[in-house]
């Protein structure tokens, strides 16, 4: 080969390397449990109907990244459009599935199904595009320059896009930037369900990734909490407001020692096979202590009807999350 020859078979593979590498950089993938995968560009995503939400983007250690107003697609609209579909199984509710967001950086965070399909779709976007929330008074009237100088440099910091944001979060550590592929995740296939007669466990075990494995037959160590809640699930509609009385899921799993991680989710289960899974982050990035409780009482009295405990997570719209009679909460990272 030539030294021409060379030079240009050196341009050919540049050319190509850098349309792959554009490909790569513009392009995100929704893989896994769906009928219709897709690579979807920024343009593409524009496409779709977009909705505006502002996000304060304060980090679990006190870092701020400013103050924002990012415009997308809702993740659920994008998540219907690649249809999520099961494995064939007995148990064809989608409650225990989870996704699983990767960054180019290799950044990774799980979202539950019900976080972004039995809450207000509009609070966990796919985002495009945003634009500062400047303050209207200049920092240098209250504050020294070395103090605010570094918050505001953050106003008019690079974004990379697509970029996940969890509006509904109090803190903005899952809200990661130039996504490259969402999974859709069905990370324990459901066994058949069983026929109970009588549902009831004396208890639950919390297992898997944890410090302490721990066995919880009672709810007098921890804070007591007491929440209304309105009942309304999918199949059978309303089914009235009730008075419950528990405990913070949060606080139970600080017993057993959960490690901070944004892929760690939590498998509930019953006795009949029943599942539901829930993200670290709906959890522990919630402001809300009562986000998701255990409840050992009902208006009043003990829980009788579907055993001994009861987990219900109150801010669901919809109620087919809840886990009667509790009997076992997994816990594993979906890396």
């Amino acid at each position: 080969m030539n030294k021409y020859e060379k030079i240009l078979l050196l341009i050919v593979c540049i050319f190509l390397w850098s349309d792959v590498y554009a490909y790569a950089e513009d392009y995100i993938s929704i893989i896994g449990n769906v009928r219709q995968p897709l690579n979807l560009s920024i343009e593409d995503i524009g496409r779709f109907q977009t909705v505006q939400v502002q996000l304060n983007e304060v980090m679990k250690d006190g870092t701020f990244k400013g103050v924002f107003y990012y415009k997308g697609v809702p993740l659920r609209t994008l998540l219907d459009t690649a249809y999520i579909e099961k494995e064939e199984s007995a148990f064809s509710k989608k409650v225990d599935m989870a996704i699983l967001v990767r960054g180019r950086d290799g950044k990774e965070v799980a979202l539950s199904w019900g976080e972004i399909f039995y809450r207000n779709s509009n609070d966990i976007i796919v985002a495009t595009s945003a634009s500062p929330i400047l303050p209207h008074r200049s920092c240098a009237s209250c504050h020294d320059k070395d103090f605010y100088q570094p918050y505001m440099e953050q106003f008019s910091r690079d974004i990379g896009f697509p970029k996940l944001v969890i509006a509904g979060d109090e803190y903005a550590d899952r809200s990661i930037e130039n996504i490259a592929s969402i999974e859709v995740m069905d990370p324990r296939p459901s066994k058949p369900l069983k026929d109970k007669k009588e549902l009831f466990s004396s208890g639950f075990t919390i297992t898997g990734d944890v410090k302490n494995e721990i066995t919880v037959t009672d709810l007098s160590p921890f804070p007591r909490l007491e929440n209304r809640v309105k009942t309304v699930g999918e199949g059978k509609g309303f089914h009235g407001i009730s008075d419950y009385s528990g405990a913070s899921l949060k606080k139970i799993l600080e017993k057993a020692g959960i490690k901070p991680d944004l892929t760690t989710v939590f498998y509930v289960s019953a006795p009949d096979g029943y599942y539901s899974l829930f993200s670290y982050g709906e959890i522990y990035l919630n402001s809300n202590e009562e986000s998701v409780i255990i409840a050992d009482r009902v208006n009043g009295e003990p829980i009788k009807d579907g055993g001994k405990l009861l987990l219900i997570p109150t801010e669901d719209l919809m109620a087919d999350r809840y886990v009667k009679s509790v009997e076992r909460i997994e816990v594993f990272t979906l890396k």
